[in-house]
C-alpha cells in the first residue's frame, strides 16, 4: 500500500482523537457519582473545556455558586478535574498521605519532570529540606549580602534618575533582577553576576514550564519521543557544570587540605547541598557534579518564576495605589531605625508591608491550587468518592474571594490583614507566611512552600528599596492593570508599564 504523508496524517489525527475519546468516556464513567460543571458529554463538555482556558475563575466561581459545600468535577484539555468547595473537604485533603492522594504526582504529570528537570530528582528532592531548614535559618546571617544585590542590580537596570524613566519591557527587567538577588543568596558572587549564568536559569525555567505543558498534549506512550525531542535539558545542565566546575573544583581542594569547617568557607546553597550529602554519607568528591548543578538549576526554577510574579503583581498595586506609599515609607523609617538598620528582623516587623503584600497576593491566585493526584480510591468524609487516577484541587480563587472572611473582597485593602493582626492571638495567623485555609498561596499542610520564609523576605527588602528609592506610577492610567488567565494559571498584566524617577523627598 503507498501511503503518501497526507493519508499518515489523517491516519495519526483519527487514531489520536478516537484515543482521546475512549479515555474520556473511561475517565468520565468512573466520576458519574460527582456532579458536573456544564454539559457532561463527550463532544459537549469542551463548550465548557473552551470557557475553563480562557476564564477560569469565573467558570469555578459559577461551579461554587452551584454546588456549596462539596465537590464537582469540570472538563479540561488533559482529562477531567474534580474541585473541592468545602473547607472540610479541604483539611483532609491536606491530612492525605502521599501515598493515598500525591503532590508529586502532580508536579510530574503537570511539568513533566522527568523529561523537563530530571527522571531521578524528586525520588530523593533532599534540596528541597536544605531550602526547609539550612537555606531558611541562613536568611538573617545572609540579609547584608541580599541588600546589597538589590542595590547593585536596580542601579544598574533602573538607574534612578530625575526625570520618569519606563523600562521597554517591565515583566523581563523584574525577572533580571530577580535572577541576580536569588543567586546572590544561592552561589554567591561573582557567579550571582555572570551574565551566562542568569540567562541560563531564566530561559530553564521557561522551558520547564512551556515544555511540560507541551509534552502533556501528547497521549503518554510518546511523551518519550516527545520530550526527547522538544526539551533542552541535558545542553543547559552542560552550562551550568560548565560553571560550576571550577567552584566546586576550589571548594574541594580547600577541604581536602583544612577539613570539612575550612576557614572563610562560604555560606551559600552550595556548601549547604555539600553538607547535607556528607551527613547522609554521600561524597561529592566522588560523586556527581551534574545532580549538584541540576539542584541548582531547579532551585532557581522554582523561586525564580513565584518571585519575580509576586513583585511584579505588588510594584503594580503599589503604582495603582499612590496613597500608600507614604505610610509605607513611614513605617519603613521608623522599624529600621528602631532596629539599628536593615535586617531580616527589621522586615519582620513591617506589618503593613507585609499586610500590603499578602493582599496583593490574595488576589493573585489561581482558580484552582493545592492539586493532587489519588494514587488510590479514596472515601471524603462526606461519602465523595475519588477513584485513583483523579486530579483533584481546591477553589481557592473562590477561597481568596469568600466575603465571609474577606469584606469586600474585590476591593484592595493594603490594610486588611495589618488590621487583623491587631486582634488578641492574631498577630501570627495573619502574616503572609502563615498557611491557613482562608490564604493559600504558598500552599497548606506539609507540602507548604518550603522557601516561602525566603521569598517573603526577598519581596519585602525589594519593595522596601523601592520604595524608598524611588517615585513609580502607572503610565497614562492609575486602574490597576488586570491580571491574564490561561486555564487556572494567572500571571501578572504582561502589558502594563510602569515608570520610575528618583524619589523626591518633600
Amino acid at each position: 500500500m503507498d501511503l503518501n504523508p497526507y493519508t499518515i496524517g489523517i491516519t495519526t489525527l483519527v487514531a489520536f482523537l478516537a484515543y482521546k475519546y475512549v479515555n474520556a468516556r473511561v475517565q468520565r464513567s468512573k466520576l458519574d457519582t460527582i456532579p458536573t460543571l456544564g454539559p457532561d458529554g463527550v463532544f459537549s463538555s469542551y463548550a465548557t473545556v473552551w470557557r475553563y482556558l480562557f476564564h477560569a475563575r469565573d467558570l469555578i466561581e459559577e461551579g461554587c455558586r452551584q454546588y456549596p459545600g462539596t465537590a464537582f468535577k469540570i472538563p479540561t484539555l488533559f482529562g477531567w478535574n474534580v474541585v473541592l468547595n468545602s473547607r472540610e473537604m479541604f483539611e483532609e485533603l491536606k491530612r492525605a498521605s502521599e501515598e493515598d492522594i500525591s503532590i508529586m504526582e502532580v508536579f510530574e504529570d503537570l511539568l513533566q519532570l522527568k523529561y523537563t528537570i530530571s527522571p531521578f530528582i524528586h525520588r530523593n528532592p533532599y534540596h528541597l529540606d536544605v531550602i526547609r531548614t539550612t537555606l531558611t535559618r541562613n536568611i538573617g546571617a545572609r540579609f547584608d549580602d541580599i541588600r546589597d544585590e538589590i542595590q547593585v542590580a536596580f542601579s544598574e537596570f533602573i538607574p534612578p534618575q530625575d526625570d520618569w524613566v519606563e523600562p521597554s519591557n517591565i515583566i523581563k527587567t523584574i525577572q533580571d533582577i530577580v535572577v541576580r538577588i536569588s543567586n546572590r543568596f544561592f552561589v554567591g558572587l561573582p557567579l550571582c553576576r555572570n551574565e551566562d549564568w542568569c540567562d541560563l536559569n531564566l530561559k530553564f525555567t521557561i522551558n520547564v514550564m512551556v515544555n511540560g505543558s507541551l509534552i502533556g498534549f501528547f497521549p503518554k506512550f510518546l511523551h518519550p519521543i516527545v520530550g526527547r525531542i522538544i526539551t533542552n535539558r541535558k545542553s543547559s545542565l552542560r552550562r551550568a557544570v560548565r560553571h560550576l566546575t571550577p567552584i566546586l573544583n576550589e571548594r574541594f581542594a580547600m577541604e581536602r587540605e583544612y577539613g570539612r569547617d575550612w576557614p572563610d568557607k562560604p555560606n551559600d546553597l552550595i556548601s549547604w547541598l555539600i553538607d547535607t550529602c556528607a551527613q547522609n554519607g554521600e561524597d561529592w568528591q566522588r560523586g556527581s557534579y551534574e545532580d549538584l548543578a541540576l539542584r541548582l538549576i531547579a532551585t532557581n526554577f522554582v523561586a525564580i518564576h513565584t518571585t519575580s510574579q509576586a513583585f511584579t503583581q505588588a510594584l503594580f498595586h503599589l503604582a495603582a495605589n499612590p496613597q500608600v506609599v507614604e505610610p509605607l515609607r513611614e513605617e519603613y523609617k521608623t522599624t529600621v531605625e528602631g532596629e539599628g538598620g536593615w535586617s531580616k528582623v527589621a522586615m519582620v516587623q513591617m506589618r503593613l508591608l507585609d499586610s500590603f503584600m499578602k493582599e496583593s497576593q490574595r488576589r493573585l491566585i489561581s482558580a484552582i491550587g493545592t492539586t493532587r493526584l489519588a494514587q488510590k480510591d479514596y472515601r471524603f468524609a462526606n461519602g465523595v468518592v475519588l477513584p485513583a487516577g483523579t486530579k483533584v484541587g481546591v477553589a481557592t480563587y473562590h477561597f481568596h474571594h469568600d466575603e465571609s472572611k474577606y469584606p469586600s473582597p474585590l476591593e484592595f485593602k493594603p490594610t486588611r490583614f495589618s488590621e487583623l493582626r491587631e486582634n488578641e492571638g492574631e498577630g501570627v495567623k495573619h502574616q503572609m507566611v502563615t498557611p491557613t485555609a482562608d490564604w493559600l498561596t504558598f500552599g497548606a499542610g506539609k507540602h507548604a512552600c518550603p522557601g516561602r520564609f525566603f521569598a517573603v523576605n526577598e519581596i519585602k527588602a525589594l519593595l522596601a528599596h523601592d520604595i524608598m528609592t524611588y517615585d513609580i506610577k502607572l503610565k497614562d492610567s492609575e486602574e490597576f492593570p488586570k491580571e491574564m488567565e490561561f486555564t487556572v494559571f494567572v500571571s501578572p498584566n504582561q502589558s502594563a508599564k510602569v515608570q520610575f524617577r528618583k524619589r523626591r523627598v518633600v
